[in-house]
């Protein structure tokens, strides 16, 4: 028994490394330049609980909103240590805040309490669940004080936006991250399922709802009980069926199928969820300025490339406007060798932090180039350069080696970012 338990630490300990190697460099560039208001800092005080199994169905009754980390440190791993220090103090700050509100922020040690992450399906250390209105929430955002608590208070707001006039409509019409908008009877149960499936995807991804035909004339929703998903760049995507079928897990299937986006926008609220390890295939990344002038024509070609390869699982595309992030401009130009303040597109390999980048061919890039190297990405013949690091590699072995290749060496040990069951002894 006490061989098992150290083999699914162990196991823990690599997928925190893994997962906190890039996070915590990122976080820690932003970081530097936080300057918080004296009410926001720690204060000395510790407010953060330290949950177990006997105590975390108490905590989480008691609570309007319970914050959950759960973590693993070791002075054996110097990495988990540095990410569990971090964490631990923005913490401290999340809770001085927004404990007044009937916020609750506390921690659980996955290496003492295994079965108590194992059984709210956490899937790596350095995970941060939100428990909210019943709902459980994947936090993948910015480690900072800030944005955390900014989170945090949009769950507070109501889960649907109800569109009654026209300035109503203009803030969907303003909103240019994906959203849903549904119509539905007020009080009915779809109206009521809609509802509750918001509070899933609360704040990330907005829900609206119209309640008359006039109202739902401008967004093509003809008939009563149904609802689009618009994504940035695309088409909505209409869900219609008769209203027997609408119901709340039927609508988180819906998104869930459909809510990958062709092009995704890096913002500080998913930072860690776009951008990720945990990312099958390949990080296709465009770093664009779009209010410049080569900015929007070089962006334009990446939204068309995009668009022609929507249906290749393996590529992921996401694209990053610099300015809002102006102190991780050095590190993204140290890192890729690239000037953040030209359009640019490459391959990024987060897991090793190293990259690839697509040199156009001529004065202007142009989208059969493009599709080109895509190919050259695809077919593992583009040369990777790491981080600091003049020294070419060649590209990784397309996904389905790689995962081959992994199986072969690990046959015993469960695969990192998993948590595993516990197998019968």
């Amino acid at each position: 028994m006490r061989r098992l338990k150290d083999l699914l630490v162990a196991v823990l300990f690599a997928s925190l490394v893994i997962q906190c190697v890039f996070s915590q460099e990122v976080d820690d560039i932003d970081s530097q330049g936080e300057q918080l208001p004296s009410y926001l800092r720690d204060d000395g005080i510790k407010r953060v609980a330290t949950l177990k199994q006997s105590n975390f169905e108490r905590t989480l009754k008691h609570t309007k909103m319970l914050v959950v980390l759960f973590y693993m440190a070791s002075k054996e791993h110097p990495e988990s240590e540095k990410a569990w220090k971090s964490d631990e103090q923005m913490l401290e700050v999340v809770a001085r805040v927004l404990q007044p509100q009937g916020v609750t922020v506390g921690v659980v040690n996955v290496e003492k309490d295994y079965a108590l992450a194992q059984a709210l399906g956490v899937k790596f250390a350095g995970a941060i669940l939100i428990f909210h209105r019943g709902k459980k929430v994947d936090y993948f955002g910015h480690r900072s004080a800030d944005v955390l608590i900014s989170y945090l208070h949009k769950m507070f707001e109501p889960p649907l936006t109800v569109i009654e006039t026209k300035k109503q409509r203009k803030t969907f019409e303003d909103t240019d991250s994906s959203k849903v908008v549904g119509y539905f009877e007020k009080g009915s149960p779809q109206y009521e399922a809609f509802e509750e499936a918001a509070k899933n995807y609360q704040p990330l991804i907005p829900f609206f709802v119209v309640s008359d035909k006039k109202q739902a004339k401008p967004f093509r929703l003809k008939k009563i009980n149904t609802f689009q998903l618009h994504k940035p760049f695309e088409k909505p995507i209409t869900f219609t069926s008769d209203k027997d079928s609408v119901t709340e897990e039927s609508i988180k299937q819906f998104i869930t199928k459909n809510k990958k986006q062709v092009i995704a926008k890096i913002r500080l609220e998913d930072i860690h969820d776009v951008w990720s390890a945990r990312v099958e295939g390949f990080l296709i990344t465009a770093f664009v300025r779009p209010k410049t002038e080569d900015g929007a024509k070089f962006f334009s070609l990446v939204k068309k490339l995009a668009r022609e390869v929507k249906d290749n699982e393996k590529l992921t595309f996401v694209w990053v406007d610099p300015d809002p992030f102006p102190m991780m401009r050095e590190f993204w130009q140290k890192s890729y060798k690239i000037d953040v303040n030209s359009p640019a597109i490459g391959v990024v390999d987060p897991k090793l932090n190293r990259s690839s980048w697509f040199k156009k061919k001529g004065k202007e890039p142009k989208l059969k180039h493009m599709l080109q190297w895509i190919q050259d990405v695809l077919n593992n013949k583009v040369q990777f350069t790491a981080a600091n690091d003049e020294n070419t590699q060649q590209a990784p072995p397309p996904p389905q080696q790689q995962q081959q290749k992994q199986t072969n060496q690990h046959e015993q040990i469960p695969p990192p970012h998993k948590f595993q069951e516990k197998p019968e002894l």
